[in-house]
């Protein structure tokens, strides 16, 4: 089959338009943000400075409070020495007529307020009056126009304006920049994932040139990659043992189907042949077993489990099994341990163990079964006094179909152990094959239940 080719990355335009339009409306943002308070200072200065005016002009004098008379002369004094001013003061009386003051503007009510009046010119003008209530009822204003709000106002378009082209041209350069860099070193990784794509599995992304989280993702993706090349290299050496394993009984089942034999041999081939069969369907069986437990397709029942009472219970069944081989089995220290697991999975782990003693060992091999508690684990322990592995193939024969070159004349299927250690990363345990000196050593941890539940 002929691969498609390997689409182009998208360029690095539409993300930077995408990218410099959201800088730049978060500093527009940013910027009528900034306009507002500013306004609400200078707002807020003026409302002081109104407030400090009112009482410079309401300030007694020698011969008490000052009266109307008294402010409507400062209102006139200082017209007459302050002819331009961004300031006005203005005196009505009890009726709101204007007293004293240049401003056409009607009386306001008391308090702060914004207000609008004819100035010297023909364009209305906007300003800000605090109002003061007299005890007679009249009302004295100071008036400040607000010529520095206004003039805000009126910048505001333009300041907004060259807020938000500056920073989308700002915006546009810096993901520009950013994008073509992220484009290049997402090339390099899609570079990778085109030749791993076309069966390369020893292709991976180089990370030495990377920084930051494209150097993260590179390490993550190459290790992702190691664990995919090991599992598919697995996978061959799995399909390698099991063509290598099933052929031999098929070829011999193939021989005894095919003989030409007489008719009082027939029943004999007939039973080698139902034998045959038997040991395909065993390794079968043993393979389903495999995959449901590393899978988690097992139906499992976990509970607490007595390992004391189920490793004696084992002990008795399989020690038949075990002498007709010519072995032993003893039982060593069995302490009261439990822990949670299924009851079903425990015994084919320990059956397994005891088997491979049967299988791989010779005649006069001693086995010992013991179970203490070590911290927080159950340590399970089978020692023999066999022929034992050498160093290197202890982690070997762990796995599917793999046998130590000293195993004995009995052939098994290959899966014991394997499915052994399926069923203990079930429990979330460890095993681990050690040197008895001599012998094989066999240990199993599996995580203990606390010392208030074993006792209750």
């Amino acid at each position: 089959m002929i691969a498609s080719p390997a689409r182009r990355a998208p360029g690095p335009g539409r993300l930077a338009i995408q990218f410099g339009v959201a800088f730049a409306l978060a500093m527009l943002a940013m910027g009528v943000i900034v306009f507002l308070v500013a306004e609400e200072r200078i707002a807020q200065r003026i409302d002081d400075a109104l407030q400090v005016h009112v009482t410079k002009f309401l300030r007694p004098v020698a011969t008490g409070p000052a009266t109307d008379a008294d402010v409507i002369a400062r209102i006139q004094e200082w017209q007459r020495r302050k002819m331009l001013s961004e300031r006005t003061y203005l005196f009505y009386d009890a009726a709101g007529r204007l007293v004293a003051g240049r401003l056409d503007l009607a009386a306001p009510q008391p308090g702060y307020s914004d207000v609008t009046f004819m100035g010297g010119g023909k364009k209305p003008q906007k300003g800000r009056a605090l109002a003061t209530r007299r005890p007679d009822g009249s009302l004295f204003v100071v008036v400040q126009h607000s010529e520095a709000a206004a003039s805000l106002r009126a910048l505001l378009p333009s300041v907004v304006a060259a807020i938000f082209v500056s920073a989308l041209l700002v915006g546009l350069a810096a993901t520009i920049l950013f994008a073509r860099l992220t484009a290049r070193r997402l090339a390099e990784t899609q570079a990778a994932a085109d030749a791993i794509a076309q069966g390369d599995l020893t292709r991976r992304i180089p990370s030495n040139r990377l920084d930051g989280m494209f150097a993260v993702q590179a390490e993550s993706l190459n290790r992702m990659l190691d664990r995919m090349e090991d599992m598919v290299n697995a996978q061959r050496q799995f399909s390698s043992h099991l063509a290598h394993d099933l052929r031999t009984p098929l070829t011999r089942l193939r021989g005894l189907l095919t003989a030409e034999t007489a008719e009082a041999d027939r029943v004999r081939l007939l039973e080698r042949a139902e034998r045959e069969c038997a040991s395909i369907i065993t390794i079968f069986d043993a393979l389903l077993r495999l995959a449901e437990i590393e899978t988690g397709r097992h139906p499992s029942a976990v509970r607490d489990l007595p390992l004391r009472d189920m490793l004696e219970d084992i002990a008795e069944t399989m020690e038949p099994v075990i002498a007709d081989a010519g072995c032993a089995l003893e039982l060593g220290r069995l302490e009261p341990v439990r822990v949670r697991g299924d009851a079903d999975l425990f015994n084919q782990m320990i059956v397994n163990l005891l088997e491979n003693v049967v299988t791989h060992t010779p005649a006069g091999t001693r086995a010992k079964l013991s179970l203490e508690q070590a911290g927080e684990s159950a340590l399970i322990a089978i020692d023999d006094d066999g022929p034992g592995l050498a160093e290197g193939e202890r982690d070997r024969v762990l796995l599917p179909f793999e046998r130590g070159k000293g195993s004995g004349l009995r052939r098994g299927s290959g899966l014991g152990l394997a499915i052994t250690r399926a069923i203990v990363r079930f429990h979330q345990g460890s095993l681990e094959l050690a040197d008895n000196a001599p012998g094989l050593k066999v240990r199993i941890r599996l995580p203990a239940l606390p010392e208030a539940v074993q006792a209750a």
